[in-house]
């Protein structure tokens, strides 16, 4: 299949761009464009130097969580989907006494890197935003509180997970499943892995118990979905962490999502370059590319790899046989890759390297009972892989 060249999708990208501002303008000459909206994502750092980031863009007005009827729930992911961003506003962030401004990309998103004011302590914080630029004389100015996890320095390790048939069962590798579990579904329907809760909240609590490890949450769904995956979490009581997606779209070198998953792999390295020299476990599962991933990080960071533990999911055949090969890899380089086949053998085999306590193995299998008893939307619905 012939290359598209780049030269193409920078004109089709300026030719979108141009569209989307002239379509603004004529709306806003009629009256009837939409106020701007400021959405913030969870920050993240250390107290030397976290990224503060968001996103301008036209308020789609897309209801609050709830539950909703299959038709409700289709017009609710295509106001998420079908966005009018930004470019070049101009967004106020202010932090305690310190104040910086920060001009908006392409596709409207901010992002900063600043260090914290000083004396700020471990945990989450509040980091106020306000639209300066644009200004809509009819509306209000834009402003949103953006939190920001500032890691302890005593943590005792971080933990990097994919999100997508890691925590949330979405049948990635099937295309059906995959379009109904991102365009047809809420948080409160879309089903966990059983017991993902209670290992992350052991993972986050260590081996003391209060050690506040720091979790980051990793996927190529689009930023369109930040929402709902945030309030996913929160629902069904996973410990809440800084979440990176991916722009969908088209931009000036292509059109996304294309093929393969290497922008996590630069998500993942942009954590453990910014979060030195704190070590972490990785998270991931084998339908995608994680365990290939994680075998190039153990490659370039191997001292700072603690495990890495891959849930099996369904995959082409042969692929069983291929992380038999990653996992020998792996342990060649000193660090030890469990395949497993649910969140119970992953908490024991955790315990035993002393990440988390072992009566949080107890508490994992209890809820991975409970869970098992929920029904699973996605199989209701669509029957088995297919």
């Amino acid at each position: 299949m012939p290359t598209v060249p780049r030269s193409l999708f920078r004109l089709l990208f300026h030719a979108d761009a141009h569209f989307d501002r002239a379509f603004r303008a004529v709306r806003l000459g009629l009256g009837i464009a939409r106020p701007l909206q400021i959405l913030p994502y969870r920050g993240w750092g250390t107290e030397r130097r976290v990224c503060i980031k968001a996103r301008v863009q036209e308020d789609r007005q897309v209801p609050p969580p709830a539950r909703r009827h299959l038709l409700g729930t289709a017009m609710a992911s295509y106001k998420r989907y079908a966005t009018l961003e930004i470019p070049d506003a101009l967004v106020r962030v202010t932090w305690q006494e310190r104040t910086w401004d920060a001009r908006t990309d392409d596709e409207g998103f901010v992002e900063l890197w600043v260090e914290p004011p000083a004396g700020v302590e471990a945990g989450w914080h509040a980091v106020s935003l306000e639209l300066v630029e644009p200004v809509d004389a009819r509306h209000p100015c834009p402003r949103a509180l953006a939190p920001v996890l500032v890691a302890d320095d005593d943590a005792e390790y971080g933990v990097i997970s994919d999100i997508d048939d890691t925590v949330i069962v979405t049948g990635v590798t099937n295309v059906l499943k995959r379009a109904y579990a991102l365009f047809l579904t809420e948080h409160r329907t879309r089903i966990p892995f059983e017991g993902v809760g209670e290992f992350y909240a052991g993972l986050h609590d260590g081996r003391s118990d209060r050690a506040r490890n720091p979790i980051f949450y990793v996927s190529s769904s689009p930023w369109n979905l930040y929402e709902h995956l945030d309030h996913f979490l929160a629902v069904h009581e996973i410990p809440p962490g800084p979440i990176l997606l991916r722009d969908w779209g088209l931009s000036r070198t292509g059109f996304a999502p294309g093929g393969g998953h290497g922008h996590k792999l630069q998500k993942i390295r942009d954590v453990l370059d910014n979060m030195a020299p704190m070590r972490f476990v990785l998270i991931g599962d084998s339908g995608q590319e994680d365990a290939e991933h994680y075998r190039t990080i153990v490659e370039e960071y191997g001292d700072r790899i603690l495990a890495v533990y891959i849930r099996v999911a369904h995959s082409r055949a042969g692929r069983h046989d291929e992380l038999d090969r990653i996992a020998a890899a792996v342990h060649r380089l000193g660090v030890e890759m469990v395949v497993v086949e649910d969140t119970v053998t992953a908490a024991r085999h955790a315990a035993q390297m002393g990440l988390i306590r072992w009566d949080e193995v107890e508490r994992v299998d209890e809820q991975k009972h409970r869970d098992e008893e929920e029904p699973g939307i996605l199989e209701d619905i669509l029957g088995g892989e297919g």
